[in-house]
């Protein structure tokens, strides 16, 4: 189900599988694109399981740049907050997993929340980019980035949507909640699967395994994505992420 906001750029969700009592929430990352770029792994884990799926977009995502460039930190937050309490009215079992900016909040709503298991694809501890470091600077002089957007939709044949553009603060935002993850991480002790690509250009390599080491979960897994770089939409290794993902969900929804 695609959402019919105007103003929501088409084809950039939210999106809603309907299915069966374990429901499972998808949050999408923070570079610019949007529900978009989990659509493909929401539709086939909702076929292989019968899943309800739901990938909400976030604040200030699928509209315009300018939206992004003033929206909280605590919107994203409340916002899911909502989806969380929508998805436990209809659903018995509840999990959640994001890719990259989408998995830091997710590791910050299981410290909170006391989900029945999470997931996480390409989440960051940090990211390698030398300027990140400097955005405190450059934003000054600088307001929005870049984004090669065009080569995104060609390498996914239009599959992509997302800004031409994104506000250089968002850097800033992403800093914010990392710190807030890192102190989280002892918190979260629900059953865990987490996914990096050997070839991720983005984030700091070690991401993956710090997250492991600090999360207080007895169930947890980690897992190495051997062709993927950091993008998830149309990657090498969808398929080995819809099976490990779903033979988690059957491990811990039996």
């Amino acid at each position: 189900m695609d959402n019919q906001n105007p103003k929501i750029m088409n084809g950039a969700g939210p999106f809603l599988f309907e299915g069966n009592k374990i429901g499972i929430l998808m949050i999408h990352g923070g570079g610019g694109g949007t529900c978009a770029d989990l659509k493909p792994l929401a539709e086939d884990v909702h076929t292989k399981g019968g899943y309800t799926v739901k990938v909400p977009l976030l604040p200030g995502f699928g509209t315009t740049p300018e939206d992004l460039k003033t929206t909280h930190i605590d919107e994203w937050k409340s916002a899911l907050e909502k989806e969380i309490k929508i998805m436990k009215d209809k659903c018995d079992k509840i999990i959640v997993g994001g890719h990259s900016m989408g998995g830091i909040l997710t590791l910050i709503l299981a410290a909170n929340h006391n989900l029945d298991g999470i997931f996480t694809i390409s989440t960051p501890i940090g990211i390698q980019s030398f300027l990140f470091n400097l955005v405190p600077i450059f934003k000054i002089f600088v307001k929005y980035h870049s984004v090669t957007s065009e080569q995104f939709r060609k390498d996914t044949d239009g599959k992509w949507v997302g800004y031409d553009k994104i506000p250089v603060n968002i850097a800033i935002k992403i800093k914010n909640i990392l710190k807030e993850m890192k102190k989280l991480l002892p918190q979260v002790n629900c059953p865990a699967l987490l996914f990096q690509g050997r070839l991720d250009s983005v984030i700091k390599k070690n991401s993956m395994d710090y997250i492991f080491s600090k999360i207080s979960a007895k169930n947890k897994k980690k897992i190495w994505l051997v062709h993927n770089d950091h993008p998830i939409l149309d990657s090498p290794d969808h398929n080995e992420i819809v099976s490990e993902l779903f033979n988690f969900i059957q491990d811990i929804c039996p």
